[in-house]
C-alpha cells in the first residue's frame, strides 16, 4: 500500500482537522503521514489528501483531548502544533493515540519517545514566547497605533497576545509575523484577533510606523547602564542571539 499523506494548513484548526480526518480513516501507522501544506515536498509514490479546515470538526477534536485525556494534554498539544518543525502533526497523531488509551497518566510517561518529543516542542515554542515577551519593542505611527515586528521561527503570536493586551488594553496596536504571514491585531478596549497578510499589506503596515523620542529615550537607557570595562559581547549573544536584534531598536 502506498504512502498517504494528509496535507493540511499550518494552523491548529487545520492540524486538528487533518487528525481527525485521518483518524476516521484507520489507516495503519506505516503508510499514514501527515503533514502541513506550506513548504511540503512531494515524495515518490505518495498519495496526497488535502484537507479543508473544518471547524466542527476541530472543536471536536479539542473538546475529546479535554475531556478524555486532560487539559494538560490539551495545552501541550496545543503549543506543538505551534512549532516549526515538520513531524509536529505526526507527533500530536502518535501522541493522541496513546493518550486515548492512558489517560491524564500520558503526560507524565517521560520514558516513551513520542511523550519526550511532545514535551521537547512544547518547550521550545514556550521558550520563543516568553523571549519575544521581554524584547518585543513598539514603534509609534502618527495614528497613535503602536506597532511591532517579529521574526519567530514559531507561531508565537496568540502566545503573546494575552500579554500585551493585558499591559495596553487601551491601546490600538498591531504586531506583525513577517515569517508566517500573520498579524496580531488589537482595538483599545476590544478582544485581540489573528489575521493572514499577504506580503504587500504587511510592508505597507509597517511602513506606518514613525520614529519617535521614546526610541531615542530607550537607546540613551540602554548605553548609559552599559559598563564599558565589562562589556562582553560572546555572553550578551548568548542571552539575546542575533536573531532576535532585526527589530530591536537598541541594537540599530
Amino acid at each position: 500500500m502506498n504512502k498517504i499523506v494528509y496535507l493540511c494548513e499550518d494552523t491548529p484548526d487545520g492540524i486538528f482537522t487533518a487528525i481527525y480526518d485521518a483518524w476516521e480513516a484507520r489507516l495503519p501507522d506505516d503508510v499514514l503521514s501527515l503533514r502541513v501544506e506550506r513548504n511540503y515536498e512531494m515524495e515518490l509514490f505518495a498519495q496526497c489528501r488535502y484537507v479543508q479546515t473544518d471547524m466542527e470538526k476541530a472543536v471536536k477534536v479539542a473538546r475529546s483531548i479535554k475531556n478524555k485525556i486532560s487539559h494538560e494534554a490539551y495545552y501541550m498539544i496545543y503549543y506543538a502544533s505551534l512549532s516549526y518543525e515538520q513531524d509536529k502533526i505526526d507527533c500530536i497523531y502518535r501522541f493522541l493515540k496513546m493518550g486515548f488509551k492512558c489517560g491524564a497518566d500520558i503526560v507524565n510517561m517521560h520514558s516513551y519517545d513520542i511523550v519526550c518529543r511532545m514535551f521537547e516542542l512544547k518547550r521550545n515554542v514556550g521558550n520563543e514566547a516568553h523571549m519575544f515577551r521581554e524584547i518585543m519593542r513598539f514603534h509609534d505611527s502618527q495614528e497613535r497605533i503602536l506597532i511591532s515586528r517579529i521574526r519567530p521561527k514559531n507561531q508565537v503570536l496568540s502566545l503573546v497576545a494575552e500579554h500585551f493586551s493585558d499591559r495596553f488594553p487601551e491601546e490600538h496596536f498591531v504586531v506583525l509575523d513577517e515569517v508566517h504571514e500573520m498579524g496580531l491585531f488589537h482595538e483599545k478596549g476590544k478582544q485581540w484577533y489573528l489575521a493572514p497578510l499577504e506580503r504587500e499589506l504587511l510592508e505597507r503596515i509597517w511602513q506606518h510606523r514613525g520614529y519617535t523620542e521614546y526610541e531615542n529615550l530607550w537607546k540613551t537607557f540602554f548605553n548609559t547602564i552599559a559598563i564599558e570595562e565589562r562589556r562582553n559581547y560572546k555572553c550578551q549573544r548568548n542571552m539575546c542571539s542575533l536573531r532576535y536584534r532585526d527589530y530591536m531598536v537598541e541594537f540599530h
